[in-house]
Order: C-alpha cells, then sequence, then structure tokens
C-alpha cells in the first residue's frame, strides 16, 4: 500500500510548481513519482514481469508510434532549422520519457481489480485533501509563508498558474463521480461526495475556461450514458431510476416552453460572455495566431514535425532566439513535432479509448476521458502525469467490465472486486 500512497503523493503534488526549491528542476511530485517507479520496477524484476494486458499493449503502441514521428521529425528540425530551443527538447524528452515508463507501470501494477481501486481511492483522497489544504491556505487559514495563492482573482494555489491547477482538479471531480456510483457502503459514497465537493470548489475557484468547458463536455458525457443505463432498466420492470429518467425526458418539451421567452436574452448574454473571455488579454487573438502558426509550421515540415520541444518561431510576444514557443494545444503541437503520424497516434489512442468506456458503459470513466481531453483543445496533454493515470485507469475497467449485448445494464466483471 505505501507504493501506492507514493503514486498519489506524486500526482497530487506534481502540479505544486510553486514548492520547488530554487535551482532544482523536479519538484517533490516529480520525486515521489520516480521513487514509485523505481520500486516497482524493482518488484517486477524480483517478482517477475507478469502477463501482458489490453491498456499495456495499448500504451506501448502509441509510444512506439510518437518515438518514431518525434524522431523522423527531429532528423527534419536539425536538418532544416535555423536554430534549436535546445532546452525545451530536452524538457520533452525528459518528460516523454517519464510518462512512457508511467504509463507502462501503471497498466502493470494495477491491472489487479482491488489494488486498482484503493489505488483510485488514494489518487483521488490525497488529491482532494491536498486541494482542501491549499483552498484554505488561499483564504488565510493554512498559509504557507512565501506563496502567491492568487493570481489577482483567480486561485491557483501552490500552482505556476490557475490553467495548471484547473487540469488537475478533473480528475478528482469526475473519478469521485465513478467511486460514488460503484461505492459499496455509505461511508464510501459520502467519502466520494467530499472529494467531488472539494475538487469542484477548488475548479470553480480557478475561474479558469477550460476547466469549464471540460465540466460541460465530461459532465455531458456522464449524464449521457448514466440516463441511457437507467433508461435500459425499465425493460425488467419499473425502476426508481428509469421512472426518474422517463419523467425527465417527459420535462423536456414543457422546460423548453417555458425558457422560450428567455432564449434570446440568454443567448445574448452568453455571447457577451464569450466576446469577454476572448478579448480577455488578447488571449483569443493569441491563441488563433499560435494555430496558425503550427498548422504553416507543420505544412512546411512536409507533414513529418520538426522534433520535440516548442517549434513556434514568431516574436511578437515571445523571448528572442533560440527560445521557442508551444501552440498549447495537443493536435497542434503533437502536429508541429511529429507530423501527421503523431496526430493519428493520439487521435486513435483518444478515441479507441472512448469506444472501450462507451461499450462498458462506465459513466464516470467516459466523463473522466472527455474531462481531461478537452484541455487538450488548450494544453499539451501528453506531458501530464495525471491524463495518463486517467487513461490507463480507463483502459483497465473497460478491459475487465462486460454487458450484455445490446444492454446499457452492467452484468458482470470478470475481476472480482470484494
Amino acid at each position: 500500500m505505501y507504493r501506492d500512497a507514493l503514486l498519489g503523493l506524486g500526482l497530487a503534488l506534481y502540479p505544486a510548481t510553486q514548492l520547488r526549491l530554487d535551482g532544482v528542476p523536479l519538484g517533490f511530485g516529480e520525486f515521489f513519482l520516480i521513487a514509485w517507479l523505481g520500486l516497482s520496477a524493482m518488484g517486477r524484476f524480483l517478482r517477475g514481469p507478469g502477463p501482458g494486458n489490453p491498456a499495456l499493449r495499448r500504451i506501448a503502441v502509441f509510444w512506439a508510434l510518437l518515438g518514431l514521428a518525434e524522431s523522423i521529425g527531429l532528423l527534419s528540425g536539425l536538418a532544416g532549422e535555423l536554430f534549436q530551443d535546445v532546452s525545451g527538447m530536452l524538457h520533452d524528452v525528459f518528460a516523454y520519457s517519464l510518462m512512457l515508463a508511467l504509463g507502462m507501470m501503471i497498466s502493470l501494477e494495477l491491472a489487479d481489480a482491488r489494488r486498482r481501486r484503493r489505488a483510485c481511492w488514494l489518487v483521488t483522497g490525497l488529491g482532494a485533501a491536498f486541494l482542501f489544504l491549499q483552498l484554505a491556505g488561499g483564504f488565510g487559514l493554512l498559509p504557507l509563508p512565501g506563496l502567491e495563492y492568487w493570481n489577482y482573482d483567480r486561485f491557483r494555489g501552490w500552482s505556476e498558474n490557475p490553467n495548471q491547477l484547473g487540469f488537475v482538479v478533473v480528475f478528482p471531480t469526475f473519478a469521485s463521480l465513478y467511486l460514488i456510483q460503484t461505492a459499496r457502503s455509505v461511508g464510501e459514497t459520502a467519502a466520494g461526495l467530499v472529494c467531488a465537493g472539494v475538487a469542484l470548489a477548488v475548479g470553480i475557484a480557478t475561474k479558469s475556461d477550460s476547466f469549464v468547458v471540460a465540466l460541460l463536455i465530461g459532465g455531458s458525457v456522464w449524464v449521457a450514458i448514466t440516463a441511457l443505463a437507467w433508461s435500459r432498466t425499465l425493460e425488467a420492470g419499473v425502476t426508481l431510476r428509469g421512472a426518474s429518467v422517463l419523467f425527465g425526458l417527459l420535462a423536456v418539451p414543457l422546460a423548453a416552453a417555458a425558457f422560450a421567452p428567455f432564449a434570446a436574452a440568454t443567448l445574448e448574454r452568453i455571447e457577451e460572455s464569450s466576446e469577454a473571455v476572448y478579448s480577455n488579454n488578447d488571449q483569443g487573438d493569441t491563441r488563433l495566431d499560435l494555430w496558425q502558426e503550427a498548422l504553416k509550421r507543420g505544412v512546411y515540415s512536409g507533414f513529418i514535425g520538426l522534433g520535440p520541444g516548442p517549434q513556434l518561431v514568431s516574436k511578437s510576444f515571445k523571448l528572442p532566439p533560440p527560445n521557442k514557443w508551444e501552440a498549447h494545444n495537443t493536435l497542434l503541437d503533437l502536429f508541429v513535432q511529429g507530423g501527421l503520424l503523431a496526430v493519428g497516434a493520439f487521435v486513435w489512442l483518444s478515441l479507441s479509448t472512448f469506444r472501450d468506456v462507451w461499450r462498458a458503459r462506465l459513466a464516470g470513466m467516459a466523463g473522466l476521458l472527455c474531462g481531461l481531453l478537452a484541455f487538450s483543445m488548450f494544453h499539451l496533454i501528453v506531458r501530464q502525469p495525471v491524463f495518463w493515470f486517467g487513461l490507463v485507469l480507463c483502459l483497465l475497467e473497460s478491459a475487465c467490465t462486460t454487458t450484455k449485448p445490446g444492454s446499457w445494464a452492467l452484468v458482470a466483471r470478470k475481476e472480482a472486486v470484494p
């Protein structure tokens, strides 16, 4: 269990970049993750590698394709680029190597259903506990000296910026929903509700637009799958869940009619809010400029990319050479680094994982995956440990869950979970 606690501490603390010591490139979270990897690798060496599983194979294929794409792109970049951002390249190489090891080791270590559930509770619980400490510090209850908890009116906790904290909050928010739906006692349900409440409060305090988008997309997927699963219970007779969905569907026309008079004003308000977000600090124009340049650079490379690291060179607001910039969009960053092969590998991994959780009717896992992927529109998420933990969790959970053909009701689990 202590090893799983190391994993939980690593995933909870790696975004705490304000806690890093001066001159040390790694923080406490990275040290915990590396320690977990070392101990797990030693245990695997002593016990033997153990059997493979679909998650391990899927992760291995993805990183093989991405490694090939990045290597080809690197050769192209070295041959055609005027200057190289060496520090950025080395950062990505180290980050990708760590994520490769982390994803594959999680696939091996958490293949057992009992241990996987325990690890999920540890990561969610420790994450919520540290988020609560950050929230308490931000309101002056338990502050740590030398830390800036707020970026103007946006909460950033122990992280450098609110968006970084907002991404990490996605996991405990949706993982709590999954743990609540699969809870075996009132105590587990209560604990899941507390974790979800803390995570949601922190996410709202960050005022992260990315978090709002992730919450809307992931939440919509969770509601849709849950409603479909509940509605199928009507086939076996009237149940409270099935009846709730039925009455909800019947109420839609009435709700639409009642909302109609306010639709124009609501749409106008949404448009005003969207324009305000777009114009805030010129972030809308800045993102569009970055995305357009990323597309041009990817095409310029012949669709094979320019290698790891930031590759955007326009200097309207950036540092002078040899520094470069990122597109802050996963697909575009992968496109400019590894071309179409890198983009195809990420799209295949994401869609195939979603297909698995959809077929397994895992509403919480599907919401978690879509919430994490929503951030890919605004950030490079393949360097984030919590993304790989969530994705591997989705793959492992869906692999051990079966349903009757054409049914939305959970029937059996191939692995016993006492």
